[in-house]
């Protein structure tokens, strides 16, 4: 009597252990918001420029060709590089999203805050409020105002 109590329970204890193993795997965690965006800022490695419909803008105003001629920008998960000319960019510099909802970055140069209006596979739309004036022998290099970057990949 007690081989079969044995044996019985030997394969109810197999038939438990075979139940809790396999099945689906629970579902992923979703991405943060965070790493969505950085996902688009970085993707391939691509950069960002004014070119193919794109633009740069001061309060409005056209300034892409006067004072960004050859501008792009290229992100890293936690640093950028600019080439051309650029009045209000390091040529290299490190960047944070302000807050969870990745919706705005700060600079490490000047912990100037960038807004990042809109942010797809092809496209990026950033503004930043700069309240300077820099200049170079003759010409004014940057003026204050509301900047807003329209760039394509």
């Amino acid at each position: 009597m007690i081989p079969r109590i044995l044996t019985l329970l030997c394969l109810v204890g197999l038939c438990i252990t075979f139940v809790n193993c396999g099945g689906d795997d629970p579902d992923p965690p979703k991405p943060t918001q965070k790493e969505i965006v950085t996902e688009l800022l970085v993707a391939n490695g691509a950069s960002w420029s004014p070119s193919s419909g794109g633009g740069i803008t001061v309060d409005g105003v056209d300034v892409t060709n006067d004072l960004f001629a050859g501008f792009s920008i290229k992100f890293n998960a936690t640093t950028l590089t600019t080439t051309g000319t650029t009045p209000v960019w390091l040529r290299s510099d490190t960047w944070t999203f302000k807050d969870d909802a990745a919706t705005a970055i700060i600079r490490g140069q000047d912990n100037k805050e960038i807004t990042l209006t809109s942010v797809s596979d092809t496209e990026l739309k950033l503004t930043l409020q700069w309240d300077q004036t820099t200049y170079e022998p003759g010409r004014a290099r940057s003026i204050p105002g509301t900047y807003v970057f329209t760039l394509k990949k």
